[in-house]
């Protein structure tokens, strides 16, 4: 005989080898997984999104696109990056609407260099 989920309102019957449906089971884990997930910081975990910078107490745009490793011979990615990091606030005057339409240029450029490899 099948025992019935001891999930509070689940009408499922268990699994032979546990006492919740598989539902409920696999929400339990998901439950467990992201509590554990509490106890850790941001940057472990996503640390593809964050970089050790030691004793640093500044950084500038290319020691960022280097911590990256952004790798493009053509410029075009260091280029708009920093044109979106510092859109208008650097000397040379341009507004934030010229700088962000010059990183998308850009990027557009970057694009027309390398096109997608046809699968």
């Amino acid at each position: 005989m099948t025992s019935r989920c001891k999930s509070i309102g689940c009408i499922y019957p268990a699994l032979n080898c546990c006492d919740f449906c598989e539902d409920c089971e696999h929400n339990r884990k998901i439950d467990q997984a992201n509590e554990a997930d509490k106890n850790l910081t941001l940057a472990q975990r996503y640390p593809q999104y964050y970089k050790p910078v030691g004793e640093l107490t500044e950084i500038d745009v290319y020691a960022v696109h280097h911590l990256f490793n952004i790798q493009d011979p053509s410029g075009c990615l260091q280029h708009s990056s920093k044109k979106l990091l510092l859109s208008g606030v650097r000397t040379g005057g341009k507004s934030q609407y010229k700088d962000i339409k010059e990183a998308r240029d850009t990027l557009t450029r970057w694009l027309q260099l390398n096109p997608e490899p046809v699968k």
